[in-house]
Order: structure tokens, then C-alpha cells, then sequence
């Protein structure tokens, strides 16, 4: 043995040395070259062991989806790379698009199950980020149940939200025309809405415990720093093991939200009554507990428990409230910006309303605030990546081999401001979805503000009532100008999967 080992040390000399460092690359370049055979294309050379090609990615970008503006432009629009232990492929194409999210969306219904999603969700066990299965299906079929029941009542939802639009114009009144901040009220307006939706009737921000869930899911979003590193990190789970305290900084505003949605829960299920009506998304959930219960499904009644119900609860307040205030932000910003916009939408809203207050029966006369919702969703992006897919068998896109557990991204924000798509894409211009007799155009394709597929934004009707009256309701009694005359709203958005305005303020000026 020795003899060996000493045949061997007098073999490395330098230039053996070279060449065996020289054989490992090129093994290690042919195992690439193999691993992603056939994939789309994408960086080769620049792959790393354990790092992958994380040295490709620009940190220096300020957007999410501009991190791989270079990849995009050296490989085209459909290409794949690996990042630490995951393999990735970006769809920004609409052919590819469509794809992945409706052709073939049962391949691509999956999430992304990292330690930190498991921490966040106790256990996967969430809608958003829960992988596809029995446990998502059963409790995605009670979310869309409860939102679908609750819009069915249309005196119901109507009153609630004009009660908070009604909340918001007096509001704005108060400021007299000064320059505010419209974000917390917006956000505080939507989440009013969801608390009556979520806890039930008389529920809302004024109550202590929901004034610190919503400040805590406001936090979270705010905190950029955090959310970027700990979304990279993932990629890496052996760094979990070590000390970087933004994984606690993260994770334990969740922690608290659980807390108070715990309390809520406890109460409601010490005075539930199965044989009264379901009103309110926390009934819903603990009748289908109670019917599992009466049936003696023991399989139905493991998937109902209350880390699920928590994670509900918070899906439904969280989703509910931050897009559809984030999209209202948008719309002003963009109105301001586009002040003739503002003008004949307020001059319909006239001719419709007169004096009276907006309802939803005039949704079929009022085209104008639609198309502004539509072209605010598209230039606007509020989630211009969405949540990550993950492919749950091996498939294919756009001819590419693309290996179970690869994750996916659906860029849609490519797709909406594509100029092959769209004339003048970056342009904000409602009247782009008004046909030649001044109706609305509806079923609009390479369209996805929403998603599409299996895993579509569940709340897209409950976003779509809320846009049209809150709009309508602020935009017939105030115009909205900039905080400084010549100074508007800055349209360049800031992203950390929910993209958003940069924080402006703006005057709101009764009408008379």
C-alpha cells in the first residue's frame, strides 16, 4: 500500500497535476452538458459546482424580473440554468406561456418546497405555496366555495365594499386637498373587505388583533432585503444550517399572524352552530370540519386541521387584500400620469351616474373604468413573475425537455409588454381594450394578470368587484393630481414578487 502511495506522490509533478485538474473540468463540463441535455438553452460554461450558475444572475438589478435580463437577451426568451441544487427555466415567451400554464398545466401545478416555504406554511400546508395534491385540492375547492357563495350574494358584497369606499372617499374629504400618501388607506379600504369576507360581518381593522395581522403582512412585503436574500438562499438548503438570522426575521412575523388567526379560530369554533347559515369563510371551513366529523372520514378529517385552517385563513386575508389595494395604487399613479384618461372617465361616470353613488349594475355602461383596470393589470404588473410552478413530471416546452422538479417561471410581464402582442406596449392606454363601438373587449389573449390553468388566482371575481366600485366611488368625486404641480407619481416599479409603485403622494380634489 505504501509503495502505492508513493508511486503516486512521485507522479504529481506540475504538469500532471494540470492535466488531471484539466480532466476533471472537462468531466465536469461533459456532466453538465448531459444534465441538461436537450433542455432549452442556456448558460453552460458559467456553471459552478454547488453554485450552479448563480454568478450569471445580475444582483445588481433592481427588479426581480430584470435579474435575468442578461440571460434573456444572450439565449432568447425561453432558456434554463441551475441555481444552487434547483434547475430553472423562464418562459417569457406567449407561446411558451400558454403552455405551461394552460395546455399543459397539470404538469406544471407544483411549488417549490424549500425549509423555509415548510416554516412559513407549518408544513406545506397552504394554498399558494402548497404542492399540488389531495390536501391542495380539497382546500382550494373551500376557498373558490366560499368566494364563489359570498359573490353570489350581490346586495351583500355590494354593501360592504361602498360601505369602505363610502370609509375612503370621507377620508380623502378630510385631507382638504392636501398631499397624502394614499397606500395605507387603499390597503386599509381592501382589507376591510376581506375581514368581513374571512371573520365575518362587523369584522374589520378597527379591531385590535386585525389592525396587527394587517401591519404584520404589511411589514413583511416592506421588508426587500430580506425577502431577496432569503429567496436565494433557498436555493441552497445546506445553508439553512447555518446562523443568518434573516431566516428568523422572515419567519416569525408568520409566526404571529398564525397567533392571531389562532385566537379568531379558538373562538369561533367554541360557539359554532353547524345548522346556522355560512356567512363568512371561517364557518365554511370548520362546517366541512364538522360534516368530515358526522361522516366518520377519518382521511378527509386529517386533512382539516387547524394548521390548515390557518394557513387559509391567512391566504385568503393576505391575497385579498395586498394585490387588489397594490393594483388601485397603480391605477391613480397611472391616472395622474395620464390626466386625459382621468377626464373621460369621470365625464362617463357623469353621464352614467349624474349625482347618484356607483353600483355594480352599472358595470355594463361604465366600459372605461374596465379597460382601466385591464391596462393598469398589464402595465402595471403587479405580479409579474407570479409564484413560481414546478414541473411534477417530466415534460416538455416548446419542443425542450424540461425533468420533473424543475422549476418553472411564467414571466407575464414579458408577454404583456411585448410589442408583437401589444402596439406601443410601455404606453399606458385603456382605450386599447374599447372596441369601435365603445364596448369593452373581453377574453383578451396573452392576458395573464391572474395566472391561468390549475393554479389561477382563485380571487380574480372578488378583485374584479372590488376594482370596479372602488375606482368608480373615488374617481366620481375627486380628481387626483400630483403632489407638486409637473412632479407625478413615479411609474417605475419595485418588486419582490408583488410589484409595486415606488411610494408617491398625490391631491385629491373634491368635484363639484
Amino acid at each position: 500500500m505504501a509503495s502505492v502511495l508513493g508511486t503516486i506522490y512521485d507522479s504529481l509533478s506540475f504538469g500532471n497535476v494540470l492535466l488531471l485538474l484539466l480532466l476533471l473540468l472537462i468531466l465536469h463540463y461533459l456532466m453538465v452538458l448531459y444534465e441538461f441535455r436537450n433542455m432549452p438553452p442556456g448558460p453552460r460554461l458559467t456553471y459552478l459546482p454547488v453554485l450552479g450558475n448563480a454568478f450569471s444572475l445580475d444582483f445588481k438589478a433592481e427588479k426581480l424580473t430584470d435579474v435575468f435580463q442578461s440571460l434573456r437577451e444572450e439565449y432568447g426568451r425561453v432558456f434554463s440554468l441551475k441555481i444552487g441544487k434547483y434547475k430553472l427555466v423562464m418562459a417569457s415567451t406567449p407561446e411558451a406561456v400558454k403552455e405551461m400554464l394552460v395546455n399543459k398545466s397539470a404538469d406544471y401545478a407544483g411549488r417549490q418546497q424549500t425549509s423555509t416555504a415548510e416554516a412559513r406554511t407549518l408544513g406545506g400546508k397552504d394554498i399558494v405555496l402548497g404542492n399540488y395534491g389531495p390536501a391542495w385540492k380539497l382546500h382550494r375547492k373551500l376557498f373558490t366555495t366560499a368566494l364563489r357563495q359570498y359573490l353570489s350574494d350581490i346586495p351583500l358584497i355590494q354593501r360592504r365594499v361602498s360601505t369602505q369606499a363610502e370609509k375612503l372617499v370621507q377620508f380623502m374629504e378630510e385631507q382638504d386637498g392636501n398631499p397624502f400618501d394614499p397606500a395605507d388607506c387603499f390597503q386599509r379600504s381592501v382589507a376591510d373587505v376581506i375581514c368581513g369576507i374571512t371573520f365575518g360581518e362587523g369584522y374589520d381593522t378597527t379591531n385590535p388583533h386585525l389592525n396587527k395581522l394587517l401591519k404584520l403582512n404589511v411589514d413583511v412585503l416592506a421588508n426587500l432585503d430580506d425577502i431577496l436574500l432569503v429567496t436565494m438562499l433557498d436555493f441552497f438548503p445546506l445553508v439553512h444550517y447555518l446562523p443568518f438570522k434573516a431566516y428568523d426575521r422572515f419567519i416569525q412575523p408568520f409566526m404571529k399572524m398564525f397567533d392571531i388567526i389562532r385566537i379568531f379560530l379558538r373562538e369561533r369554533e367554541g360557539n359554532f352552530d353547524p345548522e346556522k347559515p355560512v356567512k363568512d369563510f371561517i364557518s365554511g371551513l370548520l362546517l366541512a370540519k364538522h360534516e368530515a366529523e358526522c361522516n366518520n372520514d377519518e382521511e378527509r378529517n386529517a386533512l382539516l386541521s387547524d394548521d390548515y385552517f390557518i394557513n387559509d385563513i391567512e391566504d385568503m386575508f393576505a391575497a385579498g387584500y395586498e394585490t387588489t389595494s397594490t393594483t388601485i395604487k397603480w391605477a391613480i399613479a397611472f391616472l395622474v400620469n395620464y390626466s386625459k384618461y382621468q377626464e373621460d372617465i369621470q365625464r362617463q361616470l357623469d353621464e352614467v351616474l349624474g349625482e347618484r353613488k356607483p353600483s355594480l349594475d352599472d358595470r355594463p355602461n361604465l366600459p372605461l373604468i374596465h379597460a382601466t383596470i385591464i391596462e393598469t393589470l398589464r402595465v402595471g404588473n403587479v405580479a409579474p413573475l407570479a409564484v413560481p410552478h414546478v414541473t411534477l413530471t417530466d415534460t416538455t416546452l416548446c419542443g425542450y425537455r424540461v425533468p420533473k422538479g424543475t422549476i418553472v417561471f411564467a414571466d407575464t410581464e414579458s408577454i404583456h409588454l411585448d410589442p408583437k402582442c401589444w402596439e406601443n406596449p410601455t404606453v399606458f392606454n385603456p382605450y386599447r381594450h374599447i372596441d369601435e363601438d365603445g364596448k369593452l373587449i373581453t377574453n383578451q389573449s396573452n392576458f395573464y394578470p391572474f395566472g391561468a390553468g390549475r393554479r389561477f388566482c382563485a380571487g380574480e371575481p372578488l378583485a374584479k368587484v372590488e376594482l370596479f366600485l372602488f375606482l368608480s366611488w373615488i374617481l366620481h368625486n375627486f380628481t387626483f393630481v400630483a403632489e407638486e404641480d409637473g412632479y407625478p407619481p413615479s411609474l417605475k416599479g419595485m418588486s419582490c414578487g408583488v410589484q409595486f409603485p415606488a411610494p408617491y403622494k398625490i391631491r385629491a380634489i373634491k368635484r363639484k
